[in-house]
């Protein structure tokens, strides 16, 4: 172990997960509404139809999500 961290390192890491937690959530937010806006905005999606949209914005906003954090957090 390379000892205590320094009040510094404890900040630094803590900026990054706020900034990886926040450009992720954007980014999830900006995925969701691509995939939905068919069924939200345009009315091109009727019926069961607009339910499935709707869960595959869900889960593509949410694995856009996932993914950001990750990388932003392997990456420092």
């Amino acid at each position: 172990m390379r000892g205590p961290r320094t009040q510094g390192q404890r900040d630094a890491a803590t900026v990054e997960i706020v900034y990886a937690a926040v450009t992720a959530a954007l980014l999830a937010g900006a995925v969701f509404l691509a995939v939905a806006a068919p069924a939200l905005f345009i009315d091109a999606v009727r019926g069961d139809a607009r339910v499935g949209v709707l869960t595959a914005a869900k889960a593509a906003g949410a694995t856009a999500f996932v993914i950001r954090v990750a990388l932003v957090l392997r990456r420092w």
